[in-house]
């Protein structure tokens, strides 16, 4: 069976990459720097070297699923060029299709990261800016909506004689 794109925990790439380091004793190209695009079909190289030195099948599907989603990798993908087998000899070439697949990859990571900490800013109170919606639209609180928003929930609060009972617990 093949390994398949997925996203991994931060429990499964930590023992991912603890894997990976055993394996790039024996095959450095795997962590080379900067990563080099690797030959088509070395999954299934690996699984016999990785059973040598005692991985399961599902261990080096880990594996790869790490390496291949690790962003440097993927932009040696989108950078293009040879492919390498687990010697390090040039086994093949990125095509335009996978160039290209792997920028749109990192140009998608990107913007979710971009708005993830635009969120965290945004709710934090560190920005004016508004949190765009997953459909474009901009309707979301701005910061400023926000701060205001406990501001007076906290004036409200106090005029009332009331405790908060976050500070309570």
């Amino acid at each position: 069976m093949a390994w398949k794109w997925r996203a991994l925990v931060r429990e499964e790439w930590a023992e991912a990459s603890e894997l990976l380091g055993l394996v790039a004793v024996r095959y450095p190209v795997l962590t080379a720097r900067p990563a080099k695009p690797l030959a088509i079909g070395t999954s299934d190289r690996l699984k016999v070297g990785g059973a040598e030195i005692g991985l399961t099948e599902d261990q080096v599907n880990l594996v790869m699923v790490r390496l291949t989603r690790a962003l440097s990798y993927l932009a040696a993908l989108a950078r293009g060029g040879p492919r390498y087998d687990l010697d390090g000899g040039i086994s093949g070439e990125v095509s335009a299709k996978e160039r290209k697949w792997a920028a749109s990859v990192l140009t998608a990571r990107r913007k979710r990261r971009a708005k993830a900490e635009a969120a965290i800013a945004c709710v934090s109170g560190e920005s004016d800016q508004p949190i765009v919606g997953d459909d474009g639209s901009a309707g979301a609180v701005q910061a400023g909506e926000l701060r205001d928003a406990d501001a007076g929930e906290a004036s409200n609060a106090s005029e009332a004689g009331s405790t908060d009972d976050r500070a309570a617990a």
